[in-house]
């Protein structure tokens, strides 16, 4: 996940690719002081949040592909603010949602009993490097925003391969440094800086900085946990900048990154693979 200063505090610009800054308990205290800000950015209608809308719905997409009875077992691993919880809860599914941030968890509890979903949706906190379930426990696992944030991602992928059953499936995204920006943006191209500015920014207010990987690498995670790819894509194309200034308004902004999308989603060379997010479906021999 990325978080926007209160748009922009943190905004993906300060994403370099190296391993997540910060302890743990930094990153926890991070996203417990912006709750609020994921707690509305899947309702909101700007360029960043119309991106997360298109993450969650290429997501869910995969879910509904797995085609699983109702009352299966899902664990939403790093639930945040539990939106995506809510909808998998909605399709009949049974949801437990766990989350290092202690804000977040509320927020997941919070939402399901408004929406009436309390018997269908459990939270914790835990960590994804050693999650507190038994071999096989669920049919699906899904991971959306988590993987830019962790110290050892290969460590948190092989435990959702574990608690796994036979045949059921991951769906998980990454941040990708393959992204349309970092090939038009000189000050984000790789190799030719080595400190960003806003990366250098967000260091100096102690904001943990999160992780970009190459959809190849997010691919050599999960086929090491066990698991067998069965589809993957990007998605989002946005904000677009140069020198660090983005290139269009939020409305420009969106109507591109449609375009962009629809061609990307034919497969067109240059745009299939680098959208903001990398989004892989597999599944568990």
């Amino acid at each position: 996940m990325s978080h926007r200063d209160r748009e922009s505090d943190a905004s993906p610009s300060t994403q370099d690719g190296s391993p997540a800054g910060g302890t743990q308990r930094e990153v926890n205290a991070y996203f417990d002081s912006s709750a609020g800000y994921w707690d509305g950015v899947y309702r909101g209608d700007s360029l960043q949040a119309v991106i997360y809308q298109q993450r969650q719905a290429a997501v869910l997409d995969y879910v509904q592909a797995s085609e699983l009875p109702a009352d299966s077992r899902v664990l939403d691993v790093g639930c945040g603010a539990g939106h995506l919880a809510m909808e998998l809860a909605e399709r009949g599914l049974r949801v437990a949602g766990v989350d290092a941030s202690p804000a977040m968890v509320e927020a997941t509890a919070r939402h399901a009993q408004e929406r009436g979903l309390g018997e269908r949706v459990t939270v914790a906190v835990a960590d994804a490097h050693a999650l507190p379930f038994e071999p096989g426990d669920f049919a699906l696992v899904v991971a959306v925003g988590l993987i830019p944030w962790l110290h050892a991602p290969d460590t948190a992928v092989a435990e959702m391969a574990r608690v796994l059953r036979p045949g059921g499936k991951l769906v998980l995204t990454a941040d990708n440094r393959a992204r349309l920006v970092n090939f038009t943006d000189p000050r984000l191209m790789p190799g030719l800086a080595t400190r960003r500015p806003a990366q250098l920014a967000a260091r100096r207010r102690r904001l943990p900085v999160s992780r970009l990987e190459f959809p190849g690498s997010v691919d050599r995670l999960v086929v090491q946990s066990g698991l067998r790819p069965i589809a993957a894509r990007t998605v989002g194309f946005g904000p677009l900048t140069f020198l660090g200034h983005p290139l269009f308004d939020d409305g420009r902004g969106i109507r591109l990154n449609r375009r962009l999308q629809r061609l990307a989603d034919r497969g067109v060379p240059g745009l299939k693979w680098t959208g903001w997010h990398y989004v892989i479906h597999a599944r568990k021999p």
